[in-house]
Order: C-alpha cells, then structure tokens, then sequence
C-alpha cells in the first residue's frame, strides 16, 4: 500500500541554537508498530560522545543505535579497541558503517575484524533497513548491484539506508561528498525508485536534513570530529533520536556536550628532559606566522589560512634538542601519531624552499586554540603557501607519505624525541 506523507516542520528553540524536529505522518500505524533508534557519526577516536550516546541508550532502551561512519581518526588498531570498548558498553545492539578515515592504511581489515561486514541489511517491525559502503569515496558496480537487490527485494512498508559520505553536500559552494557525481545521481534516482524513507549518512561534520523528490537526506556528523560549521548553520555536536509509531517518523537532533580535549598545553619530552608548556607560555616565545594549506589523499586542498606559533625546532632545543639520527613523534590525544627526521625539523635549504618551517600552531586566521576545533596543530608553511602530496613525499626518510594533510597533526599533545 502506498504511504500517504504530511511533512510538518517545527522549531525548538535553545539557548544556544535552534533545533529542527521533523515529524512525517503516516496512516495507518499503530503504537505497536513502534520503532526507536539512535544514528550518529565522526568520532573519530572521541570516546566522550559516543560514551554519552551509550549512556543516553542505556537509559531508555532505543531498538538499536547505529554508526554512521569514521569511528575512528586514522584506522589504527588501537583506536578500533577504544570505540569499541565504548560500544561494548551498550545494552542495546549496535549496528556500524564504515568511513573514509577507517579505512586508512589497513584499517579496512580490522574494520572486518572488530565490527563485521561494511554491506548487510535487517528488518524490524514494519521496516527495512540498509547499511552499504561509500567509504572509498565512490561504490563499485558490485556494491552498487547489491543495494539495487536488496532494496527491489524488500516488502517492508518502511526502509532506511545507511552510509558514510553523502551522495550531496547542502552547504552552498561545498563539495565534500562523493567524487563522481554521476554516482550520485545514480544512487538517489535508485532510492526514489524503490521509495526509500530515509537516508543517513556522516562525513560532514554538522546536522542537515534536507528532502529531494520525496526522499529525506540526513546527514549526522556531529560525534566528536571538528565540526564544518558555525551553530546557526547546524554545526553542533549531537545524535539524532529517529522514532516511528502512530505520529509517524520523527527525527530529531539531540545535542551532546562539547569535547573536553587538552588545547592549551603541550608536552616537549627530550633525551635529556622535559617540560609542559601552557598557551600563556608559548605566548612568549618567537612567533612564526604565514599562510598555508595542504593536500589530502584525494589531491584535494584544505586548511588555506594563516597559521601562527611556534617552530618546532625552537620547542627541541628546550628539551636539549635532537641528534642526526634520532627521531622526533608527534601525538595527538587520541593517539593518532606522524614520525619525522631530524632534517624535517631542522631543514637544509632545499629543504626549507618544499616543506618550509615545521610549527606548532596556536592560531588559525586569528582564532586562538580556545576557539579553534582543531586544537594546538602541527603545520609546514612553506614559501609558496602550498603544501603538497609531492612535497610531503620528497620531504619524508619514513617512505611514502599517504597524503600531506596526514602530516598535520590535530590536537597536538606530546612532541616527543625518540633516540636513534
């Protein structure tokens, strides 16, 4: 039987922002039919939101929660056993999707290892829902077949799919969706097709529902990742609580607090000894200031702005520098970490003219760590303003580089020299 829709918008106004409920009315459902689940997506190694949302599911009992993507910062073993520590915590089922940052190095393996498949599909009640792999940045004819299946197959009354990056970007000029649009296009011509409800996806970090030839598209990436928007354009950190019963399907965006992460100090740890400087600290030191922006895996470039703080060579030196042979690690507080040479941090002059000085930036376009998502920052700022995939290669002794973005550490903890 056709699902007769009335869409009907409301606002809830906070303190802090506004936040939209959609309601879409069916007929015909009763409260028995009744359905609850919580989505959400980009964690990305922040185990705080994905611990309040366990927390919030364990209270009171959704059907299931489901993560919508990039569970973890770079695909590494270690930050696949805290997210799912944190899951693990849930005495509702938890049903996952697969990333683009989960799948970095081998981390597409242990994406199998710890959570399963990246494709499946299950009914509950009255309803059909479809969880299938953008991941890569486009889907293979292959995947592409096998959704068309199980969406034709399926006599569910209601369906909902699943996914990572979006099959388009809602903000104006953006484009952080997939790579062909072609693909795109495809895909929402297949869910109006087999008149798909709902689509979730992540990847953009911010809170969007928007509706095309009938079929609504909500994109959830407000976990923990640092958000792409300011609060009046929906870039919140948040959940979204999805119900449907005898009022039909209600999805509504729950907020979640802001990341408690270490932004105003650092810890310089030598062969000789260390030290933990505040923001005020390095406040006082020789600034250095330029404008850059870097490539990603994708020959994308992002961060263009004008980065400030200090030189890392001038942070080593405070802790008794470094030898020719040793080894200098970056880490972040989520335990993501990059290696470098002596010579990248204390660059001949080749050198100097393709990767330009290694800093700890505390500044970006003049908005200072306090107010900056990306925390503390490792950045190059090289003299032509760019640093490229190319340059990243040319300028590494640790073989090849996956992208020059990569290099750039976020929320900069500990810059530590490991003894060659």
């Amino acid at each position: 039987m056709e699902k007769q829709k009335l869409a009907l918008v409301f606002s809830v106004i906070t303190i802090l922002l506004v936040s939209s409920t959609v309601v879409i009315f069916f007929f015909g459902i009763t409260d028995e039919d009744s359905i609850n689940f919580y989505v959400f997506g980009d964690s990305q190694g922040y185990q705080g939101g994905v611990e309040q949302i366990v927390a919030a599911a364990n209270l009171h009992r959704p059907d299931f929660i489901i993560h919508c993507g990039d569970l973890t910062p770079f695909g590494q073993e270690n930050q696949y056993q805290a997210v799912k520590a944190a899951l693990d915590q849930s005495i509702v089922p938890v049903y996952t999707t697969i990333g683009n940052h989960d799948i970095k190095d081998s981390g597409g393996v242990l994406y199998e290892e710890y959570f399963g498949t990246s494709r499946y599909s299950f009914d509950l009640g009255r309803a059909h829902f479809t969880v299938f792999n953008t991941s890569s940045g486009d889907i293979s004819s292959q995947e592409f077949s096998w959704l068309e299946q199980d969406l034709s197959q399926t006599q569910a009354e209601f369906r909902f799919v699943f996914t990572h990056i979006p099959s388009f970007d809602p903000r104006t000029g953006e484009n952080h969706t997939l790579f062909n649009s072609t693909t795109s296009i495809q895909l929402m011509s297949l869910f109006e097709t087999y008149e798909v409800d709902v689509v979730f996806a992540g990847h953009i970090h911010m809170y969007n529902q928007t509706v095309v030839n009938g079929v609504r598209y909500v994109i959830t990436g407000g976990a923990g990742a640092s958000l792409y928007a300011n609060e009046d354009s929906r870039g919140i950190f948040h959940y979204m609580n999805v119900t449907l019963n005898e009022r039909g399907i209600t999805i509504e965006p729950v907020l979640l607090d802001t990341p408690s992460l270490p932004r105003d100090t650092v810890a310089v740890r030598g062969l000789v000894e260390d030290v933990t400087l505040s923001l005020d600290d390095l406040l006082q030191m020789e600034v250095v200031s330029g404008y850059s922006s870097f490539q990603n895996q994708y020959d994308n470039w992002r961060g263009h702005g004008t980065y400030t703080g200090i030189a890392i060579s001038e942070l080593i030196e405070l802790v008794g520098g470094m030898g020719i042979n040793d080894t200098l690690v970056v880490r972040s507080f989520d335990g993501y970490s990059q290696e470098f040479s002596y010579s990248n941090i204390y660059p001949n002059t080749t050198w100097v003219e393709i990767q330009g000085p290694m800093v700890l930036s505390y500044a970006y376009n003049d908005t200072s760590i306090l107010d900056w998502a990306d925390g503390m920052r490792l950045v190059m700022i090289p003299i032509d303003g760019g640093f490229s995939n190319t340059d990243a290669n040319q300028t590494s002794e640790f073989g090849d580089v996956i992208s020059a973005g990569a290099l750039w550490v976020r929320f900069v903890s500990v810059i530590e020299v490991i003894s060659g």
